[in-house]
Parts: C-alpha cells; structure tokens; sequence
C-alpha cells in the first residue's frame, strides 16, 4: 500500500488524472475496509454488490465445482477432483488435439481443480472483475473474460506436455491485468507518479500469481502469459479504449495482426503437432 500512500501525494493534472486508471480504482477500493461501520462482507469485497457478474460467474463456479466433487467423488481427497477427471476434464494436449474438443478451452475454465484453488480465484475475480464492470460495463467484463481464457488456454495447451491438466480462471485473472496494463502503458507519458503506478501494479500482480502458483493444475506460466496478452489486445481489437478518444486506425490494425497471427499460429500447431 506504500506505493498508492505516494501516489496520493502527487499533484493533480488538469489534463490526466492518474486516479482514473482501473489499477488505481482497484487499489483504493481496498481503503473502504479500514472505515467504520463496514460490513464484514466488505473486508473481503470491498465493492460487494450481489448484480455484479464476476459474483455470479462466481455463485456457478462453486456450483460446478461441488457438482462433478460429488458426482466423482474422492474419497481420499474429497476437496480434490480426482486425477483421471482433470485430465478428461481440463485442459489436455492430447485429447484436444488428437480428439479435436477445443470446447474445452472454454469449459475448463469453468471448474477448478481443488477447493483451495477456487477460493483463492474467486477472490481475486470477484475484486478485480468489479472493477473492470464499473469501467467498461457488464458486456465488455464477459466479453473480455471469455477472449482473455481463450488466448491463455490456446498457448498453455500448446505449450503443455501431452499427459499434463490445468483448470481454472487463472487465465481470466491475466486478462484483467493485461487490461490494466493496457490502460498504464497507452497513457504512460501523461501519467505523473510513473514510479506509484509501476509499483502499485507489481504490488497487485504478483502476490495474486504467487498465491495461484501454490496450487496445482491450477493454470500455469504459459496460459498466464496468454491471458495477459488477450487482455492487453482487447481493447485495441473491439475499439473500447475509455480514457481518450480509441485507437487510431494503425494501433488497432497491427493488435489485430498480432492477434490473428498468434491465434491460427496456436490452433495449427495443435492441428498439425500430435501427441
């Protein structure tokens, strides 16, 4: 929090305000759970409000979880999925690209590998994924979900060892960041307190990708890097950037070059390297 006290030192501009970036409106929600009168909910959820959609993406991903718990019960581990489902479930190299289920770089996102795992993504979704509704609108915060797990599970799957299986939103997670970092970076020479802000989204990034890490089969390095890039790109490609006037016509043509190019580059490696 250090970084952000610096940051509210720093003298307003007329021009730019540093404290309209989504990664500071993130950072200083969490300053509501050191007022009185706070309900407790809101230490956890400093911004709860039950009609965000990242709490109802939420209330169906514990649903799916305890769903197929119970269906493939683990007796020895009945908080963990059991192995065989995960490979069957999740994302696989093998079976997605010898078995063509490229559904399942959406529906593996939609069921976590273990209950520790699920709570930590929720937590993090839920705080970060309110943020974003508050800037870009409810259609904009699933459009950006769905596109962010698309990219992150393409390059893990085509990253990953044949007999390897992840799940989750961790990929979901990285999109919003890279949108973050989108926001930084187009306005980085406007920004004044560039240190605070560099800071804050270190601050932000890494503890949340330290915590994810302690979990297995809970996403991986690759499909993190994938999900950031999809973030990042995507407000380039729907030509939804919000704090100045959208993306000129070169911007938006070579992010969306970038993108086709590291999407068919993904989908035919899967098609045409076999496990």
């Amino acid at each position: 929090m250090r970084f952000l006290m610096n940051y509210q030192n720093i003298p307003n501009d007329d021009v730019f305000d540093d404290s309209e970036l989504l990664l500071i409106k993130y950072a200083r929600s969490f300053y509501k759970t050191f007022k009185k009168n706070i309900k407790f909910i809101q230490i956890l959820f400093p911004s709860y409000k039950p009609h965000y959609v990242t709490i109802i993406f939420s209330i169906f991903l514990y649903i799916f979880f305890f769903g197929y718990n119970i269906y493939f019960f683990n007796k020895y581990n009945p908080l963990f999925i059991r192995e065989d489902v995960l490979i069957n479930i999740g994302i696989n190299r093998e079976i997605i690209s010898n078995k063509l289920h490229f559904h399942k770089l959406i529906t593996a996102t939609l069921v976590h590998p273990n209950i520790w795992s699920l709570i930590i993504n929720t937590y993090y979704l839920i705080n970060l994924g309110i943020t974003v509704e508050k800037g870009y609108g409810r259609i904009h915060t699933i459009a950006l979900m769905l596109f962010s797990s698309i990219c992150g599970n393409l390059l893990m799957c085509a990253t990953a060892n044949c007999n390897e299986a992840q799940l989750g939103t961790s990929t979901i997670l990285s999109g919003i960041m890279g949108l973050f970092l989108q926001e930084v970076t187009s306005n980085f020479k406007k920004i004044k307190g560039k240190i605070e802000i560099i800071g804050t989204y270190l601050f932000t990034i890494v503890p949340m990708y330290l915590t994810i890490a302690m979990f297995p089969h809970n996403g991986n390095i690759m499909g993190n890097l994938g999900g950031l890039f999809g973030g990042y790109c995507y407000p380039y490609i729907f030509n939804v950037i919000r704090m100045n006037r959208g993306p000129g016509n070169t911007a938006r043509l070579v992010h969306i070059g970038l993108m086709g190019l590291f999407l068919i580059s993904l989908i035919l490696s899967l098609l045409i390297i076999k496990c």
